[in-house]
């Protein structure tokens, strides 16, 4: 088997699993209905809002999702005694997530019928927040033993990223939202919300927090990898 191969049948998988397709549904439903009910001038925020959903709804759901299947269902395991190393296993999902989590990024501007002011700043946000919630679904992807585990222990740590990334903390605890200047929370938030509206953020220091966590999230995931090589050797 190839790396196209593998990343065709992939794709297939994806598109025929119907957990994946609720979440990809939810985002598309989700940004419609906020749409509809708020106010012109809470849009903003709500946007980028689901835009965060979004790269957790789709990027960190793909991997996640079809690496804790094809353990349930030994395929993980049968997929590694073809000449596909387990390197590129990752790699292909890992690319999928992101571009999934790209295209329907891009799809939510249509939804939610919003134009980033400063367009190169939102997409900056965006990939460097996709490249993060991808590695996240990596992770866990490989840590867990099956989709029920990863329900079990995934779905917790999702939800406290997006409640701490999404909230209003900024009004409800100011001193929570101080501390989150360096967590991968506000960071994120206030990248995508000044690419939607332009106004003015520290964006250096927001892009190397960021990249900071995102980077230690694939340095481990590489650890993991190198294990599987290892073991299959």
């Amino acid at each position: 088997m190839t790396v196209f191969a593998l990343a065709r049948a992939q794709v297939q998988d994806i598109v025929r699993n119907p957990m994946l397709l609720f979440f990809f549904a939810t985002a598309v439903v989700m940004g419609g209905l906020l749409k509809a009910t708020m106010p012109a001038s809470a849009r903003d925020i709500m946007a980028s809002a689901v835009f965060t959903a979004t790269t957790y709804f789709v990027g960190w759901n793909i991997p996640a999702f079809t690496l804790a299947e094809e353990k349930e269902k030994r395929q993980l395991e049968a997929l590694f005694l073809t000449p596909v190393r387990p390197w590129q296993v990752i790699l292909v999902k890992g690319v999928l997530g992101l571009v999934g989590s790209l295209v329907f990024g891009a799809f939510m501007f249509l939804i939610l019928d919003q134009v980033p002011r400063r367009s190169l700043l939102w997409l900056t946000a965006y990939t460097v927040l996709s490249l993060f919630t991808v590695g996240l679904g990596v992770l866990l992807g490989l840590l867990v033993r099956d989709t029920r585990s990863l329900g079990l222990g995934g779905t917790p740590v999702i939800l406290l990223l997006m409640t701490a990334t999404t909230l209003p903390w900024a009004l409800v605890q100011p001193r929570v939202w101080a501390l989150q200047a360096w967590l991968p929370t506000r960071p994120a938030v206030e990248l995508l919300t000044a690419g939607l509206t332009g106004e003015a953020v520290p964006v250096m220091r927001n892009l190397l927090v960021m990249l900071a966590y995102t980077a230690l999230m694939w340095l481990v995931n590489a650890r993991l990898i190198r294990r599987l090589s290892f073991a299959r050797n």
